[in-house]
């Protein structure tokens, strides 16, 4: 069955009695972290040790692990809840399997990735009544302000409408980002517990713009020609919990102002006046690493690289399961050829 966006939360406290396996899916990598861990020990009522954590390609090499570890009996006693991480189409047919036998005693918590609706495993999920698929997607607008009022809340605090303000202004649109700048708030306002109104002055001091800088950095390796930056990069990229093809896209969207300059500039005036013309207009600290890509990268290297990153992100896409390594594979073969280029 399909989970819609506003049946999330209901489900979430009381999936249905026959629901065997839930997949969570999407561009929001923290998000699925987040409901996954949610749902697994909520199942296991807190306890961790009745959870137990498969990969994906676990999954793939012994099928039948997952029916084995639904059965497994606890250390403690409890009753085992089966959680997947890092999950792609190639365990749909173990997990159909799964379902075919009944499941185990708490449903099956599966955690995928950026699934397109031709996703086997996806379709699987949405088709039959003894599973269920649910979407995780970048929290924006009112839906972040929610995210936020409800963890002051629940740490004891409040926030007034100017830091409010503030916060949505700098916070990006990962879950996990956004809960680590939240945690990190609240800790500098006092800790839970420590009541009282967190003010836009708490905010500048405390909270980083997480809306762009790692995604900046990573460009900014690529399109400089730095190969050693660009993996320091995206190791902070993903650690902060940015799934690969939001990765791709924020290279792809770079890659259409740098052609957009250069088309702009060959048609006179120079560059310095086409880069002024951009909107939203380079921060200042941007200027310098974007001018420089711009004098180094011609129009028809763009357009290879354009159709480079859109062949990567299809790749991303299929299922394999090895998305983080196409997306680094495909981003250091461009800046090893900007490297080339800069000599």
């Amino acid at each position: 069955m399909k989970v819609s966006g506003r049946q999330v939360a209901g489900f979430m406290k009381a999936p249905p009695k026959d629901v065997r396996a839930i997949l969570f899916f999407g561009p929001d990598a923290g998000l699925i972290r987040e409901r996954g861990r949610d749902m697994a020990y909520g199942f296991a009522a807190g306890r961790t040790d009745d959870v137990s954590e498969l990969t994906g390609d676990a999954v793939r090499k012994d099928p039948a692990i997952l029916s084995d570890s639904a059965s497994a009996l606890s250390l403690l006693g409890g009753e085992p809840v089966v959680r997947v991480r890092d999950a792609g189409d190639a365990i749909t047919g173990a997990v159909e399997s799964f379902l075919e036998l009944g499941g185990g005693i708490h449903p099956l918590v599966i955690e995928g990735g950026d699934f397109g609706p031709r996703s086997k495993l996806r379709q699987l999920c949405e088709k039959r009544t003894d599973a269920a698929a649910i979407g995780c997607y970048p929290d924006d607008g009112r839906d972040l302000a929610d995210v936020i009022s409800s963890a002051v809340r629940e740490a004891g605090c409040s926030i007034d409408q100017n830091a409010m303000g503030v916060l949505l202004g700098r916070l990006g649109t990962d879950r996990l980002a956004i809960r680590q700048e939240l945690d990190k708030l609240i800790l500098f306002h006092g800790g839970p517990g420590s009541g009282g109104n967190i003010t836009a002055e708490e905010v500048e001091a405390s909270v980083g713009d997480i809306r762009a800088s790692s995604l900046d950095e990573v460009s900014n390796a690529v399109f400089g020609g730095d190969p050693k930056g660009l993996m320091t990069a995206l190791d902070r990229t993903f650690s902060e919990g940015v799934s690969p093809i939001p990765v791709i896209r924020a290279v792809l969207r770079q890659l259409e102002r740098l052609h957009f300059v250069k088309s702009l500039a060959a048609q006179g005036g120079g560059l310095d006046a086409a880069i002024k013309k951009l909107r939203p207009p380079l921060i200042f600290k941007q200027v310098d690493a974007f001018t420089q890509a711009a004098r180094v990268w011609s129009e028809a290297d763009l357009t290879r690289a354009f159709s480079h990153l859109l062949q990567a992100e299809c790749d991303c896409k299929s299922g394999v399961g090895v998305d983080r390594e196409i997306c680094e594979r495909a981003l250091m073969q461009l800046a090893q050829a900007a490297r080339r280029t800069r000599r």
